[in-house]
């Protein structure tokens, strides 16, 4: 009996070692195979970067330049890639995009409709480099396509907003909500155009592309957005106030400084922290008292902001100075000499 269990076990153990053995060879021959794709590329990326170079700012044809294998191909991605995120001329990203198209267009069409998602999500990434615009109604099938991961919907969404797509807030209406940092990542590719539909439907949006949109504004900055933004701080309330304030505190303007001086008398602490924020960017010697008495506040967080938007007045180090000098709360004074020293 006993016997009988050893060979069983020896089996076990020899095909179990075996498997090992043929595990490692498949490794061991994969990594041959890959070292060996990877030499060649490298090879052909330095026989590719000067004629594509070439190409892109000169408009010179070679014959190197013809894409004959998908070696060749791949070489000529990583090479183009790299140009596509140093290239500021129009001219020459224009180039760039009309040889990814003419070369690319087909191999990436074919990716998208592959079964294996990591290759369709690469495909998306190299057509969002290069602009390609020929893709546009496929990239708008995965975007509606209820059977594409979140991941391929939010990316095809981006793409699309960065070819200026003209009906993005429909479709964006007719999406599942996204979150409000996938909004923000979607809408900032908008131009001015593109992006006015999604201010005139403000109201009719839900929370989070609510708050996408302020944070776009924040980022563009635009002083033409003051008007929207400060009618949308005084009929919300909660974060969508939070945000507008923020949006206002990054244009760094606003008509009167009087509607916003109750938030500093706020009971809650988030709306405390974004009125220093925004006293901070007015830089009106007017509001520098009461970013002074903020920076006597309870929580850290609007110590911090108030002692940051002092610095940033023309006189911030003086007032710091003085608070580090005549001020009984040692909070307040470790946050003055923190700021004085930055």
């Amino acid at each position: 009996m006993i016997t009988n269990e050893l060979k069983v076990l020896s089996i076990a153990a020899g095909s179990i070692f075996s498997l090992l053995v043929l595990l490692l060879a498949y490794l061991i021959i994969r990594k041959i195979f890959e070292t060996r794709e990877r030499k060649n590329i490298n090879l052909l990326k330095e026989k590719l970067s000067v004629p594509l170079l070439d190409f892109i700012t000169e408009e010179k044809v070679a014959r190197d330049l013809r894409i004959d294998s998908e070696l060749k191909l791949k070489a000529a991605e990583e090479v183009l890639s790299s140009y596509s995120a140093i290239l500021e001329g129009e001219q020459e990203k224009k180039n760039l995009y009309t040889f990814a198209d003419l070369n690319f267009r087909a191999y990436y069409l074919k990716s998208l409709r592959s079964r294996r998602w990591s290759k369709r999500m690469n495909a998306l990434y190299h057509i969002e480099d290069f602009g390609l615009l020929g893709l546009q109604e496929e990239i708008l099938k995965i975007a509606r396509n209820p059977r594409s991961s979140q991941d391929e919907r939010v990316h095809a969404l981006r793409i699309l907003a960065s070819f200026q797509f003209s009906q993005l807030y429909s479709l964006l209406e007719e999406q599942l909500p996204l979150s409000d940092y996938e909004y923000r990542n979607i809408l900032m590719r908008l131009q001015q155009k593109e992006f006015e539909p999604f201010i005139l439907s403000f109201h009719h949006c839900h929370d989070a592309l609510q708050w996408g949109i302020l944070d776009c504004i924040a980022i563009y900055r635009e002083t033409s957005y003051t008007t929207f933004v400060e009618k949308v701080f005084a009929v919300y309330e909660g974060e969508v106030r939070l945000r507008a304030v923020k949006a206002l505190a990054a244009i760094g303007y606003v008509k009167d400084a009087k509607p916003y001086l109750p938030l500093s008398q706020s009971e809650q602490w988030q709306e405390r922290m974004v009125a220093a924020k925004l006293f901070g960017a007015l830089k009106e010697p007017s509001l520098l008292p009461i970013l002074v008495e903020l920076l006597h506040d309870s929580s850290w967080y609007v110590r911090s902001q108030a002692a940051q938007s002092i610095r940033m007045q023309p006189n911030g180090i003086e007032a710091l100075r003085n608070v580090l000098e005549t001020s009984n709360d040692s909070f307040a004074k470790d946050m003055a000499r923190e700021w004085m020293n930055h």
